[in-house]
């Protein structure tokens, strides 16, 4: 059957939401922030296409959405299947707002694609890592292959690395939406790498100390990276420059009161007094007054905020005006506002309600058909400061106090003596008691730490887990190492050293 008769988009889920970033008249394209390589027999938008095809298959997904990005400052949406499909997804209702040139530039990408067929057998490797200083006329030999990672892991992860590099004292680690992972070196510079090799793929100044709060989003129409650190918002663009260099951190000012929401289509500060502050080029913020008794949730990829009240989702354009209101069912025993709120998604919120008995309601809300998957009611909610670690891939999340998923089966259940470290799937690793390495299922409400074999009594659980790989910051004799575990057919024996 033709896929374009069988293809339902609808089907096709919000996340993973790629950025194309398209440059029409210089003929050059990014996605998610790295450089589309054209190679001998392709146009430029084959290339795009195939690059976003290749994610899909290496994601093992069908399709996957794509957020695409015009130099001149228009947006628009499809999604792309593993085969090269593309079908256009952009709201209808948009569309008399934009200029000819951008419908032209529109169909330009999509159309051409669409309609004329990708042969993939040439365009698999059609995106191209942009490395930054000498690296980039040097072949890449991976570095640090073979050592071996000083503390245990649990299988079937190898206790040899794979590839391992020096970085800065009490680094961590962390990855993007791109698969890229994030890690700070020894002179602070925060450096994304090709997990498969650790070759640098671009480099920022000002590492944050804690990495674990940067996000891959969309700054005014710049694919970014942006950290919550303290008093600022540190944001870099993404687009690696044509030199290979260093791109600097822009700093965005915040006072202490403010609240800064990193996840969903785009960042969102709560300033207070019904104001909220969207991202604007420059490093910016572009004030918007939502309405009265509400709390800002997020920002959408069309610069809308979506705000809650005790009984309804309110979208509010750019301007202060409110578009769209719809009835949202609160908790039982609930009144108002919520209290707090956390994005885990694009389109999935964690919202809390205090009550008067000192509790805390808790509800995982759909924002986009505003329904409620799963309410709990919970002793010790989790602070509002507090950034939960999320898998968006694998719909879970864990905060200190609290994890969550919100796949097929969404589940609500706190965390008594379990520190997480990182979330994988649905699989959170960390310490159980504070101080035994275990894995934790986190999609089952019965589940129970599930420890491994160790070294030593101190040893940790691992930093970071993605993607059928395990990551490793750890001290050695002259330095502090990052290692990259992959699975082994041998399991270690923890007792040889």
């Amino acid at each position: 059957m033709d896929e374009k008769a069988s293809f339902d988009v609808e089907s096709v889920p919000a996340f993973p939401l790629l950025t194309l970033w398209w440059d029409e008249d210089a003929g050059r394209t990014e996605l998610n922030g790295v450089p589309v390589e054209v190679t001998p027999g392709q146009d430029v938008r084959q290339a795009a296409i195939g690059a976003v095809a290749r994610q899909v298959g290496e994601r093992a997904l069908d399709a996957v959405r794509v957020r695409v990005l015009s130099a001149t400052g228009e947006a628009w949406d499809m999604v792309v299947t593993a085969s090269g499909g593309v079908y256009d997804t952009t709201a209808e209702e948009s569309e008399p707002a934009r200029p000819a040139a951008a419908q032209r530039r529109r169909w330009l990408l999509i159309g051409a694609c669409a309609l004329g067929g990708l042969a993939l057998g040439g365009v698999g490797a059609a995106v191209a890592v942009s490395v930054a200083g000498d690296d980039a006329t040097e072949q890449w030999v991976v570095p640090g292959a073979d050592q071996q990672i000083p503390i245990a892991l649990p299988e079937p992860f190898s206790p040899r690395a794979a590839w391992s590099v020096p970085v800065a004292e009490d680094s961590d680690v962390a990855v993007l939406d791109t698969g890229h992972v994030l890690s700070a070196d020894p002179d602070g510079t925060l450096t994304a790498r090709v997990p498969e090799t650790g070759q640098p793929a671009w480099r920022g100044t000002g590492a944050p100390e804690d990495l674990t709060t940067a996000v891959y989003t969309d700054w005014a129409g710049t694919p970014s990276l942006v950290a919550h650190a303290g008093t600022e918002l540190r944001v870099w663009d993404l687009r690696t420059p044509a030199d290979g260099s260093t791109v600097p951190a822009a700093s965005v000012r915040l006072e202490h009161s403010w609240r800064v929401e990193v996840r969903g289509a785009r960042p969102l500060v709560d300033k207070g007094h019904w104001t909220v502050g969207l991202p604007a080029p420059g490093a910016r913020l572009h004030d918007v007054v939502i309405p009265a008794g509400s709390r800002a949730l997020t920002a959408t990829a069309e610069g809308h905020v979506i705000t809650a009240s005790a009984a309804t989702l309110h979208t509010v354009t750019v301007e202060g005006t409110v578009t769209a209101e719809r009835p949202l069912a609160p908790p039982a025993g609930t009144t108002g506002a919520p209290d707090a709120s956390w994005m885990l998604d694009a389109e999935t919120a964690l919202l809390g309600w205090d009550t008067d008995a000192g509790d805390t309601v808790m509800a995982l809300v759909n924002l986009a058909d505003a329904t409620t998957l799963a309410t709990a009611e919970v002793p010790h909610a989790p602070d509002q400061r507090q950034q939960p670690l999320v898998d968006p891939a694998g719909r879970a999340a864990a905060f200190d106090t609290l994890a969550l998923t919100w796949g097929e089966k969404p589940v609500l259940r706190p965390l008594e003596r379990f520190e997480t470290a990182t979330v994988d799937g649905t699989t959170a690793y960390g310490l159980a008691d504070r101080t035994d390495p275990a894995s934790l299922d986190l999609a089952s409400l019965d589940s129970a730490p599930q420890p491994w074999s160790t070294y030593t009594d101190e040893d940790p659980a691992p930093d970071l887990v993605d993607d059928g790989a395990a990551y490793v910051v750890a001290d050695t004799f002259e330095s502090t190492v990052l290692y990259r575990s992959e699975p082994d057919s041998t399991p270690a024996d923890p007792q040889e050293k």
